[in-house]
């Protein structure tokens, strides 16, 4: 099972952040955490986790109401992958030869809602020199 995310408040500052773990420093007043910090609540994912650290930093009245226009709004957790997290999903697109195909590839941008174009995505990995090409469609990692 995935290691969930915690949304956690701050003891100092009673501002909630998210992490994977404790014992790191609040990233808005710089408290450090300890067992003692209360996890608010949990998520499984990094956008699950971004909608309840909001919600969990808005005033309780205003909670349902933001609720209701986030949930209408998925475009607002849409967001394009960082370099590294790209580069990380075309490594986890490789089969257990290593080899990577453009359909998974595809597939895996479109689960995450990613806007990034597969093409682009792929060339500018060979274009660093980090995979080649065996095929059309098909290229390899040089690790």
């Amino acid at each position: 099972m995935a290691e969930s995310w915690l949304v956690l408040r701050c003891s100092a500052c009673k501002i909630c952040h998210g992490r994977k773990s404790i014992g790191h420093h609040c990233p808005h007043c710089g408290q450090r955490t300890s067992i003692e910090t209360e996890v608010v609540d949990t998520a499984k994912d990094s956008n699950e986790l971004r909608s309840k650290v909001i919600l969990a930093n808005t005033p309780f009245e205003l909670r349902e109401l933001l609720e209701s226009k986030l949930s209408l709004d998925n475009s607002f957790f849409e967001s394009d992958l960082s370099p590294f997290n790209a580069l990380k999903l075309v490594k986890n697109s490789a089969d257990e030869q290593g080899i990577i195909r453009r359909g998974v590839v595809q597939k895996k941008l479109i689960e995450r809602g990613c806007n990034l174009e597969v093409d682009s995505l792929i060339e500018e990995i060979e274009s660093q020199g980090l995979i080649i090409r065996i095929d059309s469609e098909m290229w390899q990692f040089l690790e």
